[in-house]
């Protein structure tokens, strides 16, 4: 019986160097392409502080959305068609 050849994996390169943002909100657009946007941001005192600014596709935001619903035991119901949640 032959063998399957398992794929190896990518090697993942981790950079140390990135600071650890802290956010306290996301906001959030969806384009009919299947491309979201994403912006974290930080409360100050003064103002709201822009963390992170980012383009993802569908494809890929989907799995990281399952993680963090599995990791904080949050699954919200689906929203109708005629409310639709752009940003929280």
């Amino acid at each position: 019986m032959p063998t399957r050849n398992k794929a190896t994996p990518k090697k993942t390169y981790i950079n140390n160097d990135l600071p650890i943002l802290y956010v306290d909100s996301v906001n959030t657009a969806h384009r009919e392409d299947g491309i979201s946007y994403l912006s974290f941001t930080t409360n100050t005192p003064d103002l709201v502080v822009e963390q992170v600014r980012l383009m993802i596709g569908d494809d890929h935001l989907h799995p990281i959305i399952d993680v963090l619903c599995r990791s904080t035991d949050y699954f919200p119901e689906k929203p109708s068609k005629r409310k639709r949640v752009s940003s929280q």
